[in-house]
């Protein structure tokens, strides 16, 4: 089958949903299917340098075709262009390159059929905070896709809640040959924050460690994103515009991944980490369906930088738990292989066809 995997506005972004598609469609490839990847627009980067730069940025091993509505890049989010743009020009593409079926990703208005809307989160996609006119409009939009899927129970709660529509659940893809867990001995001090923004609650992971700092450990605190201010501490590094393999490399050699999110509705970060090896320290936001509290990971029912604290040193004092919780974690993903979840939405593309 030739399917379409679609974002929204911009596939250069470097997050999480472009993961997703990244991922999905070279699990796809590797069923025999044609995948292809349908974007708004992109910056940063020039188009015909697109495919080979995203295929590098996702570690992946295919080179997956890419097709841009907008021809220049661009800049900002003029929604009701966008929409237009899909309705108008998305839709005579699909139908120009035969594709059998889309995965869209980012809700818009589109005359094709048949369509699967994945949402992978109503707070990020601003669903949950948005006036009565953009929920309405959503809802509407919604109901015209053949199928909905969701990246967790957590979310699929939620999607009921603000958008009274049931979804099914499919998890998030990994491509577990990328990671490669450095043995204990091999390991450094440094503990792995990932995201800047906001949500991801940054100043938590920055206070935590000067707390440790404060305490003995000789510990170091790598925030892979832009740089956010100064932290005034020089054992705070920021990383930014790291391909995979650099972001992996990190992770893998790392004592311990923090995670003081605000709202997650699965968290790649999480399940990266697990993947490496590396322990977890996140807060109550990521769903219990990913981590277990001192099972595969350690959860903090606050946003006090000094419960971060604690949880780190106990893995710092404690190999028993740190080798239990990495243990688990490798165990724990192996349940995400991206051909496995290719499968999934594959047997979900041949109900809507």
């Amino acid at each position: 089958m030739r399917i379409a995997l679609i974002r929204r506005e911009y596939i250069t972004h470097l997050d999480g949903v472009n993961r997703f598609i990244a991922l999905l469609a070279e699990g796809l490839a590797k069923l025999g299917h044609d995948p292809l990847i349908m974007t708004w627009c992109y910056n940063g980067i020039a188009k015909d340098q697109l495919q080979g730069y995203f295929a590098k940025m996702h570690g992946l091993s295919t080179t997956i075709p890419i097709y841009t509505l907008q021809a220049e890049p661009c800049q900002g989010d003029p929604w009701l262009k966008i929409a237009w743009d899909w309705w108008w020009k998305g839709s005579r593409l699909l139908h120009k390159e035969r594709v059998d079926v889309a995965i869209v990703n980012g809700v818009i208005p589109l005359r094709f059929s048949p369509k699967i809307i994945v949402n992978h989160g109503v707070f990020t996609d601003g669903i949950s905070t948005a006036g009565k006119l953009y929920r309405w409009v959503a809802k509407l939009l919604y109901r015209r896709y053949d199928a909905v899927a969701c990246v967790s129970n957590k979310l699929r709660s939620e999607v009921r809640s603000n958008l009274g529509i049931d979804c099914s659940v499919v998890p998030l893809p990994m491509k577990l040959e990328l990671y490669k867990p450095a043995s204990p001995g091999e390991r450094e001090n440094v503990v792995i924050h990932i995201g800047t923004r906001p949500i991801k609650n940054p100043q938590i992971s920055i206070e935590a460690i000067k707390i440790l700092r404060r305490h003995g450990y000789n510990v170091k605190l790598v925030m892979i994103g832009a740089p956010i201010g100064n932290p005034g501490d020089e054992a705070v590094e920021f990383r930014s515009g790291l391909r995979e393999s650099e972001k992996l490399e990190l992770l893998c050699r790392a004592k311990a991944l923090i995670l003081p999110s605000s709202y997650e509705t699965f968290s790649y970060v999480t399940l990266e980490a697990m993947a490496c090896g590396t322990p977890v320290v996140v807060s109550n936001a990521v769903p219990e369906e990913v981590v277990l509290n001192n099972f595969n990971g350690i959860r903090v029912s606050s946003f006090n930088p000094e419960d971060y604290a604690n949880a780190l040193e106990k893995l710092l004092l404690n190999e028993e738990l740190w080798l239990k919780l990495s243990r688990n974690g490798l165990e724990f993903v192996k349940q995400f292989d991206h051909v496995r979840i290719a499968k999934e939405y594959e047997a979900m593309i041949k109900k809507v066809l």
